[in-house]
């Protein structure tokens, strides 16, 4: 609605700074009827969170003018022009500059001592592999390619290339490097029990056969990638659950940090 058609603003909803646009009542209409209820319940939590971590003046003008640099914006009559298309207030622009650093200081002190013990629960899902495979719906025609494999008549990739039914034919049957969590369960407990090179023989999965063989396994390492990697999953689980507690209309407990 117009701003110069209502004499009484208060209590309106503004899409644009200023600008009042509907009532709480229609708002909380299109937040159910559209399905925005758990899109606003996550931004709760957010804004929570970068409500409680503080920063200093310094730390949020040197946010700024990264985010600004970021954008292209050169001057002032840019960063006008950038705020009045995006709708943002200076405080606006101040949060979205800052809230990256508000999350991840978050997530540093809630569950940083969390990691390791994360990373000793998933390292075997965690684990890099690379292994070998050939599809075929015969039986028959599985074990004489696992016996000329036994016998060196021909390589896995020449096999594969030739007889495999399925898209590692491409690739001469090689696979990887994956999670071991992305094979197949049946595959993946092999796996987990070879020796690298090991060929294992005909098995039949659902409804094909298959030969398999382990060609590398690369155990995960508690590096940063992966620590951050762990700091992500630890902290959307919990996100998870407080907008869970939010949309069950129960009132989540206090946030576990200390400004």
């Amino acid at each position: 609605m117009p701003a110069s058609s209502t004499a009484n603003h208060n209590g309106w909803i503004e899409l644009m700074p200023g600008v009042p646009w509907a009532s709480p009542e229609e708002l909380n209409r299109l937040a159910r009827q559209q399905g925005l209820c758990l899109a606003i319940a996550q931004a709760a939590v957010y804004d929570e969170i970068c409500q409680a971590v503080n920063l200093s003046q310094d730390e949020e003008m040197e946010a700024v003018r990264t985010y600004v640099a970021q954008q292209e914006i050169h001057d002032k009559r840019d960063l006008e022009q950038f705020l009045k298309i995006k709708g943002w207030s200076q405080a606006d622009l101040t949060y979205f500059s800052t809230k990256g650093e508000r999350l991840q200081r978050f997530q540093e002190q809630v569950f940083s001592n969390d990691v390791s013990l994360r990373f000793l629960e998933t390292k075997l899902d965690r684990d890099q592999i690379s292994y070998s495979l050939i599809r075929v719906s015969d039986g028959d025609l599985a074990f004489e390619l696992h016996q000329r494999l036994q016998e060196a008549e021909a390589s896995f990739e020449q096999l594969a290339a030739e007889f495999s039914e399925g898209a590692e034919q491409s690739s001469g049957g090689s696979i990887g490097p994956v999670p071991v969590t992305q094979a197949h369960p049946t595959v993946a407990n092999k796996l987990r029990t070879s020796q690298p090179g090991q060929l294992w023989p005909p098995f039949f999965l659902e409804n094909i056969w298959l030969i398999l063989r382990l060609d590398q396994w690369e155990g995960a390492r508690l590096n940063d990638a992966t620590r951050n990697e762990l700091l992500d999953e630890l902290f959307d689980e919990w996100v998870e659950e407080r907008v869970s507690q939010l949309l069950a209309g129960n009132t989540p407990s206090p946030l576990p940090y200390t400004p």
